[in-house]
């Protein structure tokens, strides 16, 4: 994911995801995350478990929890400080723990879902004597919903919301629609005051599947950069 494409040191991320069925109705999933955006550089790898539990003929309930370590390094040589301040003569580094977990209620016509990433508050930057607060990553819970419509044997219209909530920061609401026909998905995402977006996901050849996202930034953030961000996947099934 490239974000705020034509600026300098803005955000970009890269991500290897390997998921697989196990007995007993158990799922695991190993993520290797990472994320840049000026001096800042956070590499998170964590492990997934999940359990499916059979509530009625027509409704599972899946349950998950999240645990690994995100390793935070700060580069301040490249903050571009003039002169000898002495918050910018040190590099930071350090490691965060993570701990997360949710629920996924499926239904063959809706599912809801609420999870949290992480529970865990780490520090992001942190200095000794005169210097600033440290930052922290706060609490973030998510919520979600949607409902598919069986247009008719080759096409389904899913609708869904994603509403998110961060310990003081503004909440964001997540809009949006999904068409599915055959083994081709396309959709359109509403960031509410914040951005749209447009995406597809469809296969190349047996069991590869190439994925695409385009974002339109509607914030103030368009002011200083309209070029949006661009996302790619490629997802293989063996």
């Amino acid at each position: 994911r490239s974000q705020w494409i034509g600026i300098n040191d803005a955000p970009n991320t890269q991500a290897i995801n390997y998921t697989t069925p196990l007995k007993n109705g158990l799922g695991l999933g190993v993520s290797l995350v990472r994320d840049q955006v000026f001096v800042l550089q956070e590499t998170d790898l964590t492990v997934d478990l999940s359990y499916k539990l059979k509530l009625t003929e027509t409704h599972d309930l899946f349950f998950g929890i999240k645990t690994g370590a995100s390793i935070v390094n700060i580069d301040l040589n490249k903050a571009g400080a003039r002169g000898n301040d002495p918050l910018f003569t040190r590099n930071e580094s350090f490691t965060n723990m993570q701990f997360g977990a949710g629920f996924y209620l499926q239904h063959e016509n809706y599912y809801v879902s609420i999870s949290s990433p992480n529970f865990l508050t780490g520090k992001r930057y942190v200095k000794q004597g005169n210097a600033p607060k440290a930052a922290v990553d706060n609490l973030h819970m998510y919520y979600g919903l949607g409902y598919h419509f069986k247009i008719n044997e080759n096409v389904k219209l899913t609708p869904g919301l994603m509403h998110r909530s961060t310990q003081g920061a503004p909440s964001s609401t997540d809009i949006n629609a999904t068409v599915e026909y055959n083994q081709i998905q396309a959709g359109m995402n509403y960031r509410v005051n914040e951005m749209y977006s447009i995406f597809t996901l469809f296969n190349v050849i047996d069991n590869v599947r190439f994925g695409a996202a385009y974002d339109f930034t509607t914030s103030k953030i368009n002011q200083v950069n309209n070029n949006g961000s661009i996302e790619m996947l490629i997802r293989y099934q063996f």
